[in-house]
């Protein structure tokens, strides 16, 4: 892998705007962004367990995949090996560092498998300038059947783009996914600045419905009004008072 070195700083904001705007998104988490720099390897190329990068949440390994990419068909994937590769070089997006499938066979993809579900996921192609072979970025979910999966969305690219949108593969299916390959059709090939969201988690807070105060219920023509126990007891106690003035009032007549 070698050519020309575009400028990295485009990359690295592109990278960086990229997870900001996906961590603003409504019920997403932060995005989680793997360059491959560490561990550094000090060779122009090494091949590391697919465990590497497993405390991020993504676990590698090299296979071959079979069958037709078609949205809501099946694929094959049979295994190569447990293996990614990281390669030191000038192609490399963001850094010195990017990552591939392992060597062996002819056309060798990558399939990544996430601890939990993703809402998003995105990757750069590296910069090398090459004839163009198509690639692809392939969101999945596993079936029943072992090594076969069902295609969820994917996206197609050239791999001699070397820059945006047209090396950029992002994918952001209405449904989520726990398994993404990176499909090599043609040569070996790599990619850079792995950056993928989490899906929504945790029981979804719906604020309660509003307390509706029913209005005043005007009495209905004709009926008689029935009182409050206050308002008798206020008439009650009226009524007393009034019947012991009239009696007052007849005892001082007699007496007089």
């Amino acid at each position: 892998m070698h050519g020309f070195q575009t400028p990295r700083v485009f990359f690295t904001a592109l990278a960086a705007g990229t997870a900001l705007l996906t961590s603003l998104l409504p019920d997403r988490a932060p995005a989680t962004i793997i360059d491959f720099e560490t561990p550094v390897i000090a060779t122009p190329n090494a091949e590391l367990s697919g465990e590497t990068f497993a405390a991020q949440g993504v676990r590698f390994r090299t296979v071959r995949l079979t069958g037709t990419v078609a949205i809501g068909g099946t694929i094959t994937l049979t295994d190569q090996n447990s293996d990614l590769r990281l390669y030191r070089d000038a192609s490399a997006i963001s850094g010195e560092q990017l990552a591939g499938p392992a060597l062996g066979g002819t056309a060798n993809d990558l399939l990544m498998s996430f601890d939990h579900p993703l809402a998003s996921i995105s990757l750069t192609s590296d910069d090398t300038v090459e004839t163009a072979n198509p690639i692809r970025l392939i969101a999945l979910a596993a079936t029943a059947t072992a090594g076969r999966y069902r295609v969820i969305d994917f996206i197609d690219a050239q791999d001699d783009a070397v820059s945006a949108p047209a090396n950029l593969l992002s994918l952001a299916p209405s449904e989520n996914f726990t398994f993404a390959l990176f499909e090599v059709r043609a040569q070996q090939e790599g990619f850079d600045d792995l950056t993928f969201t989490l899906a929504a988690t945790g029981p979804v807070i719906v604020d309660p419905p509003p307390v509706v105060v029913p209005p005043d219920v005007p009495p209905v023509i004709g009926a008689t009004p029935v009182p409050e126990p206050a308002s008798l007891m206020l008439l009650a106690s009226a009524i007393g008072t009034a019947a012991a003035a009239r009696r007052t009032a007849r005892a001082a007549t007699r007496r007089g």
